[in-house]
Order: C-alpha cells, then structure tokens, then sequence
C-alpha cells in the first residue's frame, strides 16, 4: 500500500486527560490498560511519524453525550466507567456552552 500525502491524514479522535493522565479522573479505571498498552507513548510515536513524513494531523474533540446536563442525572444506565463519570461530575455542565463547574477543568 502507497500514502499518498496529498489525499492521506493521521486523525486522532478525542485524546482526553481525564483517561491518559494519571492526574486524570478516569486513571483508577483504565491506567493499568494505558500504561501495558502504551497508549501514551504509542500516540507520540504517531505524532512523531506523521511529522517526520509530512503528513497532516488532525485532532477531533469528540462532543460526548456523556456530557452531563442538569436533566440528566435521571438516567438509570450504564456500567463502571458510567457510573464513576456520573458520580464525579466528570463531565458535568451547566449548558454546552459554559465550562463552569466543569470538574477537573483546571488540574492539566
């Protein structure tokens, strides 16, 4: 297989904090599976090759339902990870627009 730098991009989806820091609110859960699975290191990696090579990286926030309005603490769903984002506040907002209160905001 050929790249072919005009028609071919690396896209990372949605690298958060909250999952690949230890800092992160969502360490306890996965940071054993970061850390064996080198996500971290294998990201910069990626990085570090598109760079070297000429290829364009693109980031993509991904917009979460997990994004926790008001109305929302009603839902009765989900498993561990769910449940630990909803008991934190992890994503916790007042509106999709405002930051504040946003739990861990301020922490990286």
């Amino acid at each position: 297989m050929e790249l072919n730098k005009n028609n071919t991009a690396v896209v990372v989806t949605d690298p958060q904090n909250d999952v690949l820091s230890e800092k992160g609110i969502a360490w306890g859960l996965v940071g054993d599976s970061i850390r064996e699975n080198k996500t971290v290191e294998n990201l910069e990696k990626l990085f570090q090759a598109a760079k070297q090579n000429g290829f364009e990286v693109f980031i993509s926030p991904h917009y979460y339902y997990y994004y926790y309005y008001p109305t929302d603490y009603g839902w009765e769903f989900g498993g561990p990870i769910e449940k630990m984002m909803k008991d934190t506040k992890m994503f916790a907002r007042k509106n999709a627009l405002s930051l504040d209160g946003f739990s861990g905001r301020d922490k990286f």
